[in-house]
């Protein structure tokens, strides 16, 4: 049926106004445009999204420069065949301990000697000890100027002397599987089945024993006292020895009891920063006596995987060996505030990672399990000088999945960058060297990405540098975004990255409302399309409209074009003005102009 009046509110019909209708979409406009900026590297690694921190997500062959204010390739690895060392397996850990000038290495039935910690390069490790057929090393520690050699049940504990190595026995009938110098005596592991949850400790007049509560599987020396590890608990041990009646003045405190099944639970035992760190559980936890109370004081650190292979404090960081899901081996170093990754592999593991101390101007040695050629890897973490620095090769940062605060939101990328900056020349100034700078992107979490630019820079003496790449439309749409800057041909001097930015136009998908700005005529006796006289006289339409205002109701509309387009809508008066031209007259009441905005629902 044709509309009689031009339009229909709550089911009263009402004339317009000439000239005074819009109709208009309602909401958020589309296409806003936002940038996203990540300038915060301290946190290091292993954050999938973006969320309070611009930590980043793994990115092997990049570390921290400038305490984390940016990323350069990182660190230095160096390949080493060795002719003098034997094949390293995962089944039989590798024990080591810097003592005087070098490093001493253990692994079977034999113990090596790093070069000097003060050498100026690497070379073979010389063996310096043999314990002998059906001997394994079980254990080295620092004992009054020698190195203690612990061997299980397979021997008595050895004294190596470093100047001579001469090999002696400390106490006949001693044994022991680990063993920590502590206090100028030695801590023991009883190592004979049944006794191995007992503790053995030298006193200068004897030997006194302590009962823990399983047995024991790593031992190391954590805030002036020494952290034993059993299969149900940690315990600290501190107090000194009394000679003169043989006895220990202490006694071992748990600090964590937890029932440890896993073959690798407490595999790697180390204090860094104050803080106990151990793998539990497929977990790298650390334990802050500082701390909350979650755990007793234990926390995850963000750093799990299928199995450890061992871990150690290395070039001021600590470093563990993992495999971080099946077929996928990691090399892990921790800085205090995250983890960045230094390496990975699909071949073999790395395994039991040993500190050298700067011998040979390196931080760490990283086994291959099984490798029978015995090549193994030595990493430099830290710069020396700018002939001696701690480059990699290659590296690629990789950011988070970026949301610009909405995670559900698609949006179409239209440019990134990178920028590069540092307040000083960093690695050799005197450099030629070209460094190969790409910035890449992806939209589907990583799984394929695209290139957008690449420089090349030779002057190491350029602190500022900026790469920036407009994409096309359509090219990079979604509602997240990763980018990715690559180093290549470094050798001994890189670019600092320190910031990445992309910029995006929002493709908002709101929901279809429309909002009404019109006026209408209320009076007397009004004058409808087909000539007809409205029912309500100018006092009652008006009186409707403030009424339903009022009330804050939602009302049924018609629009103009109803008559083509029968869609009655749910609609409230949200804002509402009347005009009355002659207000000394009490009858000008029927007699107005009534603004209305109208927002559909």
């Amino acid at each position: 049926m044709t509309q009689t009046s031009d339009i229909v509110l709550d089911g009263t019909p009402y004339m317009v106004l000439a000239g005074s209708y819009r109709r208009a979409a309602a909401g958020t406009p589309e296409g806003r445009t936002g940038r996203v900026v990540f300038a915060d590297f301290v946190g290091g690694q292993r954050r999938a999204l973006q969320l309070e921190r611009d930590t980043s997500w793994d990115s092997a062959g990049v570390g921290p420069a400038m305490f984390g204010q940016g990323v350069e390739p990182w660190p230095l690895f160096q390949q080493h065949t060795d002719s003098v060392a034997g094949t390293v397996s995962s089944g039989t850990r590798v024990h080591s301990l810097a003592l005087g000038n070098a490093v001493y290495v253990a692994n079977g039935r034999f113990v090596y000697r790093s070069v000097a910690l003060t050498a100026g390069g690497w070379s073979n490790l010389t063996q310096v000890a043999d314990l002998g057929a059906g001997n394994t090393v079980a254990g080295l520690a620092f004992y009054g100027g020698y190195l203690a050699i612990a061997c299980g049940i397979g021997s008595d504990i050895k004294l190596l002397d470093p100047g001579t190595l001469a090999l002696t026995t400390l106490s006949a009938g001693l044994k022991g599987s680990w063993i920590v110098g502590y206090a100028s005596r030695l801590v023991i592991a009883d190592p004979i089945p049944g006794n191995d949850g007992i503790v053995r400790l030298t006193t200068g007049g004897g030997i006194d024993t302590r009962e823990l509560d399983s047995p024991i599987t790593n031992m190391t020396l954590h805030g002036g006292k020494v952290a034993i590890s059993t299969r149900s608990a940690i315990w600290l041990l501190g107090g000194p020895a009394d000679p003169v009646n043989g006895v220990w003045l202490g006694e071992p405190e748990p600090v964590y009891t937890q029932f440890a099944p896993a073959p690798d639970d407490f595999i790697l035992l180390c204090s860094f920063g104050g803080k106990l760190y151990t793998w539990l559980s497929g977990n790298l936890v650390e334990w802050n006596p500082n701390g909350g109370a979650s755990k007793q004081g234990w926390r995850a650190t963000g750093l799990d995987g299928v199995q450890c292979f061992g871990g150690v404090v290395a070039g001021t960081m600590l470093v563990v060996s993992l495999e971080r899901r099946p077929g996928l081996f990691q090399l892990w170093a921790f800085d205090g505030t995250g983890w960045w990754l230094m390496r990975e592999t699909e071949s073999m593991p790395w395994v039991w990672p040993t500190a050298l101390s700067g011998a040979g101007t390196f931080d760490l040695l990283a086994f291959r399990d099984g490798d029978t050629e015995v090549t193994y890897d030595l990493a430099r973490m830290r710069h020396r000088d700018a002939a001696v620095h701690a480059y990699a090769a290659t590296g690629a940062f990789t950011t988070s999945l970026l949301d610009a605060g909405e995670r559900d939101a698609s949006r179409s990328w239209r440019a990134i960058g990178a920028t590069f900056a540092t307040p000083e020349p960093r690695g050799n100034p005197a450099s030629s060297d070209p460094v190969t700078l790409s910035l890449a992107w992806s939209v589907d979490a990583g799984a394929t990405w695209t290139t957008a630019t690449t420089e090349t820079v030779a002057d190491p003496t350029q602190r500022v540098l900026e790469l920036r790449a407009e994409l096309p439309s359509n090219a990079a749409v979604g509602p997240l975004l990763q980018l990715r800057v690559g180093f290549d041909s470094v050798s001994d001097w890189s670019p600092v990255l320190t910031g990445l930015w992309a910029e995006y136009i929002a493709l908002d998908d709101p929901a279809r409302r429309r909002r009404w700005n019109l006026s209408v005529l209320t009076r007397d006796a009004t004058i409808q399309r087909d000539g007809s006289v409205a029912p309500l006289d100018g006092a009652g339409q008006s009186a409707a409209l403030w009424q339903s205002w009022e009330l804050g109701q939602t009302v049924t509309f018609r629009d103009l074009d109803y008559d083509t387009n029968p869609v009655e809508r749910a609609v409230r008066i949200v804002d509402i003005e009347q005009t009355v031209p002659q207000p000394s007259e009490m009858a000008s009441l029927s007699t107005s102009v009534v603004r209305l905005q109208l927002l559909e629902l």
